[in-house]
């Protein structure tokens, strides 16, 4: 990151110094986690390890006890803590720890009881493997709880055979909120965004292009995955040869894109967006091996954008295929197979570039047509049938 400014520099994060807040890792293993220092380092985090042995307790409650001394005026420190350590951590912290804002708790092999206080500054967020853990639903307890169902002890670790890449990025997400509101620091994620759309669609800025695109994705393996096509690519390699050989020649001369909203969270921007264009030319990623059809087509489009320590890390988008194949006349809404039209079947549920329309401006009379075409809402009052409104 040293090319960008410090997420934690600036004006209203402790001014009166430039330390990058602090963080204790801390577990059972004896070597240091270096991949999960790392990733909190690149979230502007000073991370450092704890280790805990079983064997003496006293010497490391001691230790826990005695992390405030490290810090500067004005300073404060969290906790991420890892099975028996975390039990600890979390028995020890009912009482004040000075200095200490928040603790993030994975697996802890003894939670506390669900009514159980801690100091009313403290941030406590608790990771449990549904798998292979019992626990209060989260909702009877007055700390937070988060349960991984599908889960089992060890699933945020990349190095355990139980780790799952999909609940320890949602427990990533939760983790860095609430380790940032306990510093009282939020990220601005918009202007990275912003900077990738810029070098994917807009033609007038000189950073457009396939290069441009990576330069503001993450070393480690960076992926897109557009889903109705299942096109994209893993590693800056391969979407550099991606963007520059499919995606930025099928900008069509009339493709135009409309950002409906954007909801930005701790580490993902999701865009909402309208897309259009003719067809006058092969649209490799929307309509891979389809000649030309001149047909205009208008879809809505969602982007979920990840981004870690300042790049972005991922991309998904979704649209309706089937819209744009109805768009295309390659998918006839009213060619329906024998047996689904013996059973009632008038038209396949399939919809055009009504879908987005709506989304641009909801009218009520392209509203449950589907549904009046098979009679479903026949006897209702009403255009929706709810209570005759």
């Amino acid at each position: 990151m040293s090319s960008q400014t410090h997420p934690f520099q600036g004006p209203g994060f402790l001014s009166f110094n430039s330390h990058a807040p602090r963080i204790w890792i801390t577990s059972s293993s004896s070597h240091a986690p270096e991949k999960l220092l790392l990733a909190w380092k690149e979230e502007g985090f000073e991370a450092n390890y704890l280790p805990y042995t079983p064997r003496d307790q006293a010497s490391y409650i001691s230790a826990l006890k005695n992390l405030h001394n490290k810090l500067e005026f004005g300073e404060m420190y969290a906790l991420v803590c890892y099975g028996e350590a975390a039990s600890l951590v979390l028995k020890t912290s009912t009482k004040p720890m000075p200095k200490l804002c928040s603790i993030i708790a994975f697996y802890p092999t003894v939670l506390p009881t669900p009514k159980q206080k801690y100091p009313s500054l403290l941030q406590v967020q608790v990771h449990v493997a549904g798998l292979s853990q019992v626990s209060p639903r989260p909702e009877m307890c007055d700390w937070k709880l988060y349960r991984y169902e599908k889960s089992k002890t060890g699933f945020a670790d990349p190095s355990a055979k139980e780790y799952s890449e999909v609940d320890a990025n949602l427990a990533w997400s939760r983790s860095l909120g609430t380790v940032r509101k306990a510093f009282k620091k939020d990220v601005d994620l918009e202007p990275i965004a912003q900077a990738a759309w810029n070098a994917k669609y807009k033609d007038d800025v000189p950073e457009r292009g396939s290069m441009a695109v990576v330069q503001n994705m993450t070393q480690n393996s960076p992926h897109l995955t557009i889903l109705p096509t299942l096109q994209g690519g893993i590693g800056r390699k391969k979407l550099v040869e991606f963007y520059r050989e499919f995606f930025i020649p099928s900008l069509v001369e009339d493709f135009d894109i409309r950002l409906v909203s954007r909801t930005i969270g701790v580490d993902r921007v999701v865009d909402e967006m309208v897309v259009s264009f003719t067809h006058s030319d092969e649209v490799d990623w929307i309509l891979p091996g389809v000649a030309p059809t001149n047909k205009y087509v208008e879809i809505a489009v969602v982007s979920i954008v990840s981004v870690r320590g300042g790049k972005l890390a991922s991309e998904h988008m979704y649209w309706d295929q089937a819209s744009v194949l109805v768009q295309i006349g390659l998918l006839d809404p009213k060619i329906v197979p024998k047996k689904s039209k013996n059973g009632g079947l008038k038209q396949l549920p399939v919809i055009g570039a009504e879908a987005a329309q709506q989304v641009m401006g909801p009218q009520q009379e392209r509203y449950n047509d589907l549904l009046k075409k098979h009679g479903l809402m026949d006897g209702m009052n009403g255009a929706n049938g709810v209570n005759g409104s």
